[in-house]
Order: C-alpha cells, then structure tokens, then sequence
C-alpha cells in the first residue's frame, strides 16, 4: 500500500483575520479507484467471482436508491447513513410550493464514527510522506523573474499551467503572479479572456 502524500499549501490573503492558519494540508498526486479496482480487490481477498460482487454492488446501489426515494433515512452500521434534502424547483421557497414543484437538492452522506476509526487505522499502517515540491514555500517575484528569464530562453509563451510547473507553487499562487506580471506590463496576453496566452512584453526578461 502507498503512503499518503501531503504538502502544506498556504492560505490565500485572510485580511478579516478569520483563519488561525497560514497554512492548509493538502493530499497530493490523489488517484481515483473506480467500481472495477473495488471489485477486483475484494475478489482477490475472497473466495467471490468478480461477477457477484459486482451485481451486489449495483443491488445495493438500487435498493439505497429505492429507500432514499421513500424519504427513509439509510444507516450501513459501521460505514455511513445516507438522507435526502429537498428544495424548490424555482430557487425561492414561498411555503405554498406543490409536490412537482419541489425537487431533490442533495443526497447527504455521513460517515460513521466506527468507520472513520477505521480509515484512521488504515492511514496510521500505510503512514505518510511529504512530496519534495516546495508548494509551501512563497516564491519572491524577483525569483519567480529569474525562473521566467531562463525559460523565455528557449520558449515564446507561457500558460498558467506551466508558470506553476515551473515554479513548483499552487495554482493561486501561480495566478497572482500572473495578475502581478500582467498588471505591470511585463507579461501580455495574447490570447483569449478564458483561454489565455501570455508573451513577454518588449524588453522583458532578457538576459
């Protein structure tokens, strides 16, 4: 089993002084296990075909859906309860909305506490790691220069995808440093408002 990655991503400018932290722990490099990887997990650590599993799972998906659909709360004993929320279909409750009127708003799902010991568990036997990219570490915009000096050596233009690649920051971080470069002219937009592409302006980070 691999460990769980994590980085300490700092927090965007809290002005109103709300947050105590500087600094949230994000999972980094998260993949997605789907039905399939589940399936042929349980299969290899049982004596049940891959087939059965995967007809109880979808059983199982339908007979939930069947007693969500009655309004019934759903509680698994030692994993989670689900429930249903409703809302009206217009977007304002007036209180005199008919049954067609009013439509489902959210399948809630909440965990239970045996089944959060349990993850708990598993997470204190796989461990942890911290990836080795600096993404908790602010940049100074004369290093973030720097970086772009070298790459517009070899490059024409620049995303905000690569920006953060290059600079191993978060995605805030990268676009603030895109609105700071942009808003001092020193990088332009060359291409669309939602998709853009950005070219350094004359004179700008030469060597």
């Amino acid at each position: 089993m691999g460990k769980i990655k994590y980085d300490f991503y700092r927090n965007p400018d809290n002005k109103a002084d709300k947050l105590k932290s500087k600094y949230h722990i994000r999972i980094c490099d998260r993949q997605t296990i789907g039905t399939k990887g589940i399936v042929d997990n349980i299969h290899m650590k049982s004596t049940l075909t891959s087939v059965d599993i995967n007809a109880v799972i979808i059983a199982f998906q339908d007979e939930i859906a069947n007693q969500l659909g009655q309004g019934k709360i759903v509680r698994l004993e030692g994993l989670c309860s689900f429930d249903i929320s409703l809302k009206p279909k217009s977007g304002i409750c007036t209180g005199e909305e008919s049954r067609k009127e009013i439509e489902l708003k959210s399948v809630n799902i909440n965990p239970e506490k045996e089944f959060m010991e349990r993850v708990q568990r598993c997470i204190s036997e796989t461990g942890m790691e911290k990836v080795t990219g600096k993404h908790s570490v602010t940049i100074p915009d004369e290093k973030v220069d720097s970086l772009l000096t070298e790459y517009f050596k070899k490059e024409k233009t620049v995303t905000r995808p690569k920006l953060q690649e290059l600079c191993s920051m978060t995605r805030y971080m990268a676009m603030q440093q895109i609105k700071r470069l942009t808003d001092s002219g020193k990088l332009i937009n060359i291409g669309f408002k939602n998709h853009p592409l950005y070219v350094p302006a004359p004179e700008c980070f030469e060597a």
